[in-house]
């Protein structure tokens, strides 16, 4: 361990460079050329770095921790899919292959990080300063709550950087002297003040799931550990849900209550219950291996829109079995989360992680869709596996 430790040490001026990496990561979806060019470069950057990152480790014979076999196995599943995916459909090209990789190199890595109080609050205020630089441009904007964007392309990005955020406000929230306490939490009013200004329904949603799963896991903890299994039953059923109800009397209520506290519709004619519901036929044609890693729903069916929906999205490219494996890496990050429920890092990981996987039922931000929202969540799931031990150290 003392090895692992000093390597830690060493390596700081990396994970510092990846922490401010993720801000910049974020100008890939704002609305100026120059801003999405840099975006575009520090995505990049961050994937190089993590690269280094774990290329450094091996050289200095860091260990790999044997608890996390089962991640490895299932990273490395995952690519041998997605690259059998590549080599025979042939849909994209190599850079957009390479990026994929990285993207679970990225993954492997920050499954080992063992990322200190200090590095989680220097990204919690970085973030607090860039939140409120846009509180203040919705103040001067006029304080709508009518799907605030501010710089970025759309609502539901601003939305969803804000979901993420938050984790990392909450937990500088958790370590942080009285004084800072008072700053930071409002930080966090005017984070959810921005979150409800955007009218991002998917993320609200996101937002209530965390809320019930803390809940449950303070007064119902024995029962939280089952929480995934019903969190990734229920996103199924849901997708079979939402569209058959779609012309019933539930369906046309639900319509109604959301046009009424949110003034969008449940349903519309070309929403995310017709585009499910055409691509259900398309898998039930290729269920196995899908149609190849790049395929878009666009690319199979008459739409302009994408699955809105990282589950499909995956069978899409690469059938049920990349689905499997994907629920297997998923599983296996939980049950080490489960195991270290004891630090209130993991605890937040592990409610934000039920949280985005709810968010993953309306959109995709998991891997190659959004690169610098994945990357942010993929670190916030992740956080709590090794922050353990380091807590107990730093105790």
């Amino acid at each position: 361990m003392r090895s692992n430790n000093k390597f830690y040490g060493n390596s700081s001026v990396y994970l510092v460079q990846i922490l401010i990496l993720l801000i910049l990561n974020t100008m890939v979806r704002t609305q100026y050329d120059v801003l999405v060019s840099i975006g575009t470069i520090s995505t990049n950057l961050t994937f190089i770095l993590m690269l280094i990152f774990l290329v450094k480790g091996i050289i200095d014979k860091r260990q790999f921790d044997l608890n996390l076999n089962r991640i490895y196995l299932a990273l490395f599943l995952y690519m041998i899919v997605y690259s059998i995916s590549y080599i025979t459909t042939l849909q994209v090209d190599a850079f957009y292959y390479i990026q994929l990789i990285l993207l679970f190199i990225f993954i492997l890595e920050s499954t080992r990080m063992n990322m200190g109080i200090m590095n989680i609050k220097l990204v919690g205020y970085i973030m607090g300063i860039t939140v409120v630089f846009l509180f203040i441009h919705w103040i001067a904007s006029g304080l709508s709550f009518d799907g605030f964007k501010s710089i970025f392309r759309n609502p539901n990005y601003l939305a969803v950087l804000l979901f993420c955020v938050l984790y990392f406000k909450i937990i500088a929230f958790k370590y942080s002297s009285s004084m800072e306490k008072v700053y930071i939490a409002f930080l966090i009013f005017i984070n959810l003040i921005l979150i409800f200004a955007t009218n991002a329904r998917s993320v609200l949603v996101a937002i209530g799931v965390i809320v019930v799963s803390r809940v449950v896991l303070q007064y119902y903890s024995k029962f939280f550990p089952y929480v995934f299994h019903m969190v990734i039953i229920l996103n199924l059923l849901f997708l079979f849900i939402y569209t058959k109800i779609q012309n019933s009397h539930v369906g046309v209520y639900l319509n109604d209550l959301s046009l009424h506290f949110f003034g969008k519709p449940l349903y519309h004619d070309s929403g995310r219950s017709v585009i499910w519901e055409q691509l259900f036929q398309k898998i039930s044609e290729n269920p196995l291996f899908g149609y190849g890693l790049g395929t878009n729903a666009k690319d199979l069916i008459v739409t302009n829109y994408t699955a809105h929906n990282q589950f499909l999205q995956i069978i899409i490219e690469v059938g049920m079995v990349g689905f499997v494996i994907f629920i297997f890496l998923l599983y296996s990050i939980w049950k080490l989360l489960i195991k270290r429920l004891d630090s209130s890092v993991a605890v937040w990981s592990a409610c934000f992680f039920l949280g985005i996987l709810v968010y993953e039922n309306f959109e995709m931000t998991l891997f190659q869709n959004n690169y610098s929202i994945a990357i942010l969540q993929w670190m916030i799931i992740t956080i709590g596996i090794n922050f353990k031990n380091f807590e107990r150290k730093i105790d």
